[in-house]
């Protein structure tokens, strides 16, 4: 082929070059996701009478533990019911990570009685590294999702003027 103006041989460059970008950026968003995670700290806590609704059979979640980044309930150590403050063996109930059924009739409780439940668990407690990390992430993310189409677009246009006007701008004499 020859080499006029606005042949398709010359947008190759530029069409590759924006494929590599992407590509970088995502794996460079993946690297950065998987060395955030490891930049966490292990912490180990207990959850000290929190006061939720008394479990039923389809089950509660223990909330602490849920409300933290990778949380991991323990087994529970204490229940005590709220209204007359009377222990409930840990033995009424079963758990699964942090939901919990009861395993007995509790059905003679009044209405809206609470209970308190006492459970340890473990999370992932966010260090500065880990902060930086993820506020990185964010910047790219952002990137990524509003001015990578903007560029796709106008680029994808470039390429559509150069192959029109080289189809009809070399025609003329």
């Amino acid at each position: 082929m020859t080499n006029k103006k606005g042949n398709i041989n010359e947008l190759f460059p530029a069409v590759l070059a924006l494929i590599l970008v992407g590509a970088l950026l995502c794996i460079g968003i993946l690297i950065l996701t998987s060395f955030q995670s490891t930049t966490f700290l292990n912490t180990a806590t207990v959850s000290n009478n929190e006061t939720l609704a008394i479990a039923t059979t389809s089950g509660i979640h223990l909330a602490a533990a849920e409300a933290t980044h990778h949380g991991v309930c323990g087994a529970l150590t204490n229940v005590v019911n709220t209204t007359g403050n009377v222990r409930l063996g840990v033995s009424n109930f079963t758990q699964v990570g942090c939901l919990v059924k009861n395993a007995t009739d509790l059905s003679d409780f009044t209405a809206g009685a609470t209970l308190k439940y006492t459970y340890p668990y473990t999370f992932d407690n966010a260090t500065a590294t880990s902060t930086a990390i993820g506020s990185v992430n964010t910047s790219l993310a952002t990137l990524a999702t509003t001015w990578l189409p903007i560029i796709v677009v106008v680029i994808a246009a470039a390429i559509v003027l150069a192959i029109l006007l080289g189809a009809f701008g070399g025609k003329r004499k």
